[in-house]
């Protein structure tokens, strides 16, 4: 398959994102993001960029495309104290289908914090019921990343049976992304200090978490033709 027969995953989140008042970031803890885009290319193409704004540390989005493997990943981390959830993005695609994961991960303990869940998380229903139609769907097989993740995610795994099916299982991404920055508008840091720490402790552990989660993965069949060194910095990037 060529480079360019690959879903539009780059374009099409970096489309969604442009509604933000984005700031270009070269380098991003410690990382020259071009340099390491370039090493990233020798499993055959990449594209990675990151941004920062108001009430987000940072925005990173990347794509890293083979002769047999395109993995598309997103990740937004809130600035500290700031009650918007992380957004993960997940994406590998080969000759045959696509595996996905989508989600606003929430910082705080939603079972008991009903306004962070009404605000956050809820809106989403609608998507959500939406695209459980859509073909593949199964849960999240990481156990880790299903224990933190919202009681909205989107996982498939979809084989990919006629024209057009690439873009319906892109289609969680941009809309889940999209809810993410209407949601930034009205996000507000916490009242109290007992709250910021429970957002920053959980952000934390979220972050951990997804760290493990991509370094794990890169290690895998979607890492084809990434090096070890370059993968672990990747998933540094990210989270």
């Amino acid at each position: 398959m060529a480079d360019t027969s690959w879903t539009p995953y780059f374009e099409k989140i970096k489309q969604a994102l442009a509604a933000l008042p984005l700031s270009s970031l070269s380098t991003l803890q410690g990382s020259d993001i071009a340099v390491l885009q370039k090493r990233l290319a020798a499993a055959g193409s990449a594209k990675i960029e990151a941004f920062g704004t108001e009430k987000l540390e940072k925005i990173v989005l990347a794509s890293v495309s083979g002769e047999s493997v395109h993995l598309g990943l997103c990740s937004i981390i809130p600035v500290q104290g700031c009650d918007l959830p992380v957004f993960f993005s997940r994406w590998v695609e080969d000759r045959g289908g696509v595996g996905m994961y989508v989600d606003l991960l929430p910082t705080v303990d939603i079972l008991v914090d009903e306004p962070y869940r009404v605000k956050y998380i809820e809106p989403l229903g609608p998507d959500w019921e939406r695209f459980a139609n859509l073909p593949g769907i199964a849960p999240e097989e990481d156990d880790s990343l299903r224990a933190c993740s919202s009681i909205v995610y989107t996982a498939a795994v979809m084989l990919i049976e006629r024209e057009g099916m690439r873009l319906a299982a892109l289609a969680p991404h941009t809309d889940y992304l999209k809810h993410y920055v209407e949601f930034h508008a009205s996000a507000t840091t916490a009242g109290t200090v007992e709250k910021r720490e429970e957002l920053r402790r959980r952000a934390a552990a979220v972050r951990h978490m997804l760290r493990g989660h991509v370094t794990r993965m890169l290690g895998g069949p979607a890492g084809q033709g990434i090096d070890s060194s370059a993968s672990a910095e990747l998933a540094e990037l990210f989270f």
